[in-house]
Protein backbone atom coordinates (compact mmCIF):
# COMPACT_ATOMS: atom_id res chain seq x y z
CA UNK A 1 0.00 0.00 0.00
CA UNK A 2 1.21 3.50 -0.78
CA UNK A 3 2.47 5.61 2.11
CA UNK A 4 2.05 9.34 2.70
CA UNK A 5 3.96 11.27 5.37
CA UNK A 6 2.35 14.51 6.57
CA UNK A 7 4.34 17.13 8.46
CA UNK A 8 4.54 20.91 8.93
CA UNK A 9 6.46 23.70 10.66
CA UNK A 10 3.58 25.13 12.75
CA UNK A 11 3.56 22.30 15.26
CA UNK A 12 1.06 19.60 16.07
CA UNK A 13 -1.70 21.98 17.24
CA UNK A 14 -2.18 23.41 13.74
CA UNK A 15 -5.49 22.43 12.11
CA UNK A 16 -3.74 22.58 8.73
CA UNK A 17 -1.96 19.33 9.55
CA UNK A 18 -5.25 17.48 10.02
CA UNK A 19 -6.91 19.03 6.98
CA UNK A 20 -4.18 17.41 4.89
CA UNK A 21 -4.83 14.10 6.63
CA UNK A 22 -8.57 14.25 6.01
CA UNK A 23 -8.01 15.07 2.34
CA UNK A 24 -5.94 11.95 1.64
CA UNK A 25 -6.74 9.48 4.44
CA UNK A 26 -8.41 6.97 2.11
CA UNK A 27 -5.85 7.26 -0.68
CA UNK A 28 -2.91 5.69 1.15
CA UNK A 29 -1.52 4.73 4.52
CA UNK A 30 -0.96 8.06 6.28
CA UNK A 31 1.43 9.02 9.07
CA UNK A 32 1.27 12.42 10.80
CA UNK A 33 4.69 13.35 12.18
CA UNK A 34 5.07 16.91 13.45
CA UNK A 35 7.20 19.13 15.64
CA UNK A 36 6.33 19.82 19.27
CA UNK A 37 6.62 23.56 18.82
CA UNK A 38 6.21 25.98 15.91
CA UNK A 39 9.35 26.12 13.77
CA UNK A 40 8.32 28.84 11.33
CA UNK A 41 11.01 30.65 9.33
CA UNK A 42 13.57 28.08 10.42
CA UNK A 43 14.55 27.28 6.86
CA UNK A 44 16.51 24.09 6.24
CA UNK A 45 17.83 23.66 9.78
CA UNK A 46 18.70 20.20 11.07
CA UNK A 47 19.57 19.29 14.67
CA UNK A 48 23.16 18.18 15.27
CA UNK A 49 24.03 19.71 18.67
CA UNK A 50 21.69 17.77 20.97
CA UNK A 51 19.70 14.51 21.13
CA UNK A 52 16.19 14.32 19.71
CA UNK A 53 13.05 12.96 21.37
CA UNK A 54 10.40 11.04 19.44
CA UNK A 55 7.10 9.95 20.95
CA UNK A 56 3.54 9.16 19.96
CA UNK A 57 0.40 10.88 21.20
CA UNK A 58 -3.23 11.51 20.26
CA UNK A 59 -4.44 14.91 19.12
CA UNK A 60 -8.06 15.68 18.21
CA UNK A 61 -8.54 11.91 17.88
CA UNK A 62 -5.62 11.56 15.43
CA UNK A 63 -2.52 9.42 16.03
CA UNK A 64 0.46 11.77 15.85
CA UNK A 65 4.20 11.24 16.19
CA UNK A 66 6.07 14.21 17.66
CA UNK A 67 9.66 15.35 17.91
CA UNK A 68 11.40 18.29 19.54
CA UNK A 69 13.40 18.74 16.35
CA UNK A 70 12.85 20.59 13.07
CA UNK A 71 10.75 19.78 9.99
CA UNK A 72 13.89 18.51 8.25
CA UNK A 73 14.59 16.27 11.26
CA UNK A 74 11.11 14.80 10.84
CA UNK A 75 11.89 13.47 7.37
CA UNK A 76 14.99 11.62 8.54
CA UNK A 77 13.46 10.40 11.81
CA UNK A 78 10.44 8.99 9.99
CA UNK A 79 12.64 6.96 7.65
CA UNK A 80 15.58 6.02 9.87
CA UNK A 81 13.95 5.69 13.31
CA UNK A 82 10.37 4.67 12.52
CA UNK A 83 11.23 2.77 9.35
CA UNK A 84 8.51 4.65 7.52
CA UNK A 85 9.65 5.29 3.94
CA UNK A 86 6.88 7.34 2.29
CA UNK A 87 5.95 7.38 -1.38
CA UNK A 88 4.87 11.02 -1.03
CA UNK A 89 5.43 13.77 1.54
CA UNK A 90 2.87 16.50 2.20
CA UNK A 91 3.96 19.50 4.26
CA UNK A 92 1.58 22.10 5.71
CA UNK A 93 -0.93 23.57 5.51
CA UNK A 94 1.23 26.47 6.67
CA UNK A 95 -0.23 29.54 8.37
CA UNK A 96 1.06 32.29 6.09
CA UNK A 97 1.89 32.11 2.42
CA UNK A 98 5.22 30.88 1.09
CA UNK A 99 5.28 32.89 -2.12
CA UNK A 100 8.47 33.86 -3.99
CA UNK A 101 11.94 32.37 -3.73
CA UNK A 102 12.58 34.61 -0.76
CA UNK A 103 9.95 32.90 1.39
CA UNK A 104 10.65 29.48 -0.10
CA UNK A 105 14.22 29.67 1.25
CA UNK A 106 13.01 30.81 4.71
CA UNK A 107 10.20 28.30 5.08
CA UNK A 108 10.38 25.26 7.34
CA UNK A 109 7.29 23.94 5.56
CA UNK A 110 9.00 24.00 2.17
CA UNK A 111 12.27 22.77 3.72
CA UNK A 112 10.62 19.49 4.73
CA UNK A 113 9.47 19.00 1.15
CA UNK A 114 12.92 19.82 -0.20
CA UNK A 115 14.61 17.36 2.18
CA UNK A 116 12.21 14.63 1.08
CA UNK A 117 13.03 15.37 -2.54
CA UNK A 118 16.77 15.22 -1.84
CA UNK A 119 16.11 11.67 -0.63
CA UNK A 120 14.24 10.83 -3.82
CA UNK A 121 10.72 11.22 -2.41
CA UNK A 122 8.19 13.41 -4.27
CA UNK A 123 6.83 16.17 -2.04
CA UNK A 124 4.23 18.93 -2.00
CA UNK A 125 4.27 21.96 0.31
CA UNK A 126 0.97 23.70 1.09
CA UNK A 127 0.60 27.20 2.53
CA UNK A 128 -2.34 29.54 3.07
CA UNK A 129 -2.58 33.32 3.10
CA UNK A 130 -3.89 33.51 6.65
CA UNK A 131 -2.53 34.75 9.98
CA UNK A 132 -4.07 32.37 12.56
CA UNK A 133 -5.25 28.81 13.12
CA UNK A 134 -8.77 30.12 13.60
CA UNK A 135 -9.10 30.95 9.90
CA UNK A 136 -8.98 27.23 9.09
CA UNK A 137 -12.39 26.98 10.79
CA UNK A 138 -14.11 28.79 7.93
CA UNK A 139 -16.15 25.99 6.27
CA UNK A 140 -15.77 27.42 2.77
CA UNK A 141 -12.02 27.83 3.10
CA UNK A 142 -11.61 24.39 4.61
CA UNK A 143 -13.63 22.88 1.77
CA UNK A 144 -11.49 24.61 -0.87
CA UNK A 145 -8.31 23.25 0.71
CA UNK A 146 -9.69 19.73 1.16
CA UNK A 147 -10.91 19.44 -2.43
CA UNK A 148 -7.77 20.95 -3.96
CA UNK A 149 -5.38 18.80 -1.94
CA UNK A 150 -7.35 15.64 -2.65
CA UNK A 151 -7.60 16.32 -6.38
CA UNK A 152 -3.89 17.07 -6.66
CA UNK A 153 -2.68 14.13 -4.57
CA UNK A 154 -5.09 11.67 -6.18
CA UNK A 155 -3.87 12.79 -9.60
CA UNK A 156 -0.23 12.40 -8.59
CA UNK A 157 -0.78 8.92 -7.19
CA UNK A 158 -2.65 7.81 -10.30
CA UNK A 159 -0.45 9.34 -13.03
CA UNK A 160 2.92 9.43 -11.29
CA UNK A 161 5.23 12.32 -10.52
CA UNK A 162 6.11 15.07 -12.98
CA UNK A 163 9.30 14.71 -15.02
CA UNK A 164 11.95 17.25 -14.14
CA UNK A 165 10.07 18.49 -11.05
CA UNK A 166 11.38 18.03 -7.50
CA UNK A 167 8.63 19.60 -5.39
CA UNK A 168 5.35 21.44 -5.83
CA UNK A 169 4.78 24.60 -3.81
CA UNK A 170 1.05 25.30 -3.41
CA UNK A 171 -0.35 28.54 -1.99
CA UNK A 172 -3.99 29.29 -1.17
CA UNK A 173 -5.22 32.89 -1.21
CA UNK A 174 -7.28 34.22 1.66
CA UNK A 175 -10.85 33.02 1.18
CA UNK A 176 -12.07 36.64 0.89
CA UNK A 177 -9.85 37.06 -2.20
CA UNK A 178 -10.35 33.61 -3.72
CA UNK A 179 -11.99 33.68 -7.17
CA UNK A 180 -12.23 29.95 -7.78
CA UNK A 181 -9.20 29.67 -10.06
CA UNK A 182 -5.96 27.68 -10.04
CA UNK A 183 -2.80 28.87 -11.81
CA UNK A 184 0.45 27.02 -12.48
CA UNK A 185 3.14 29.62 -11.93
CA UNK A 186 6.81 30.38 -11.62
CA UNK A 187 8.19 31.68 -8.32
CA UNK A 188 8.80 35.40 -8.13
CA UNK A 189 12.19 36.37 -6.73
CA UNK A 190 11.38 38.75 -3.88
CA UNK A 191 8.31 39.17 -1.67
CA UNK A 192 9.51 42.26 0.18
CA UNK A 193 12.43 44.51 1.00
CA UNK A 194 13.55 45.19 4.54
CA UNK A 195 13.17 48.44 6.45
CA UNK A 196 14.36 48.81 10.04
CA UNK A 197 12.79 51.15 12.56
CA UNK A 198 15.39 52.45 15.01
CA UNK A 199 14.18 52.59 18.59
CA UNK A 200 15.74 53.10 22.01
CA UNK A 201 15.22 50.85 25.02
CA UNK A 202 14.76 52.13 28.63
CA UNK A 203 18.53 52.06 29.09
CA UNK A 204 18.95 54.31 26.06
CA UNK A 205 20.52 51.56 23.96
CA UNK A 206 19.31 51.52 20.35
CA UNK A 207 17.68 48.48 18.78
CA UNK A 208 16.08 47.82 15.40
CA UNK A 209 12.67 46.42 14.49
CA UNK A 210 12.13 44.88 11.06
CA UNK A 211 9.38 46.12 8.77
CA UNK A 212 8.69 44.77 5.30
CA UNK A 213 7.73 46.66 2.18
CA UNK A 214 5.90 44.38 -0.25
CA UNK A 215 7.15 44.29 -3.82
CA UNK A 216 4.62 44.50 -6.64
CA UNK A 217 4.53 41.03 -8.24
CA UNK A 218 4.98 40.31 -11.93
CA UNK A 219 2.25 38.57 -13.97
CA UNK A 220 2.72 34.83 -14.25
CA UNK A 221 4.36 34.50 -10.85
CA UNK A 222 3.06 32.83 -7.71
CA UNK A 223 2.67 36.14 -5.86
CA UNK A 224 0.70 37.68 -8.73
CA UNK A 225 -1.64 34.69 -8.95
CA UNK A 226 -2.45 34.80 -5.23
CA UNK A 227 -2.28 38.53 -4.45
CA UNK A 228 -3.72 40.02 -7.63
CA UNK A 229 -5.76 37.30 -9.32
CA UNK A 230 -7.06 35.59 -6.18
CA UNK A 231 -6.07 32.16 -7.50
CA UNK A 232 -4.51 29.09 -5.94
CA UNK A 233 -0.90 28.98 -7.10
CA UNK A 234 0.91 25.73 -7.90
CA UNK A 235 4.61 26.24 -8.53
CA UNK A 236 6.74 23.33 -9.77
CA UNK A 237 10.28 23.70 -8.49
CA UNK A 238 13.68 22.18 -9.16
CA UNK A 239 15.98 22.06 -6.15
CA UNK A 240 19.10 21.55 -8.25
CA UNK A 241 21.06 24.76 -7.78
CA UNK A 242 23.55 23.80 -10.44
CA UNK A 243 23.18 25.45 -13.82
CA UNK A 244 20.82 23.16 -15.71
CA UNK A 245 21.89 24.02 -19.25
CA UNK A 246 25.13 22.42 -20.40
CA UNK A 247 25.71 25.27 -22.82
CA UNK A 248 25.33 27.87 -20.09
CA UNK A 249 27.60 25.89 -17.78
CA UNK A 250 30.33 25.56 -20.43
CA UNK A 251 30.21 29.29 -21.19
CA UNK A 252 30.43 30.22 -17.52
CA UNK A 253 33.17 27.65 -16.89
CA UNK A 254 35.35 29.15 -19.63
CA UNK A 255 34.76 32.69 -18.39
CA UNK A 256 35.53 31.75 -14.79
CA UNK A 257 38.72 29.98 -15.78
CA UNK A 258 39.84 33.12 -17.56
CA UNK A 259 38.99 35.21 -14.50
CA UNK A 260 40.88 33.06 -12.01
CA UNK A 261 43.89 32.89 -14.33
CA UNK A 262 44.05 36.68 -14.21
Amino acid sequence: MLRILITNDDGYTSPGLYILHDAVKDLAEVLIFSTEYPRSVIGHAITISRPLRVYETEVYGYRVVLTDGTPVDVIHLAIEVLGYKPDLVLSGVNVGDNLTLQHIFYSGTVAAAIEASLLGIPAIAFSAQITSFREFEDPQFRDVILKTVRRLVKGVLERGWFRGVDILNVNFPNIRKYRGCIKVTTAAKLRWRATYDRRVDPRMVPYYWLYTNLIEPEPGTDAYAVDVEGCISITPLSINLNLCSKDVFENVRKELEEVVKG
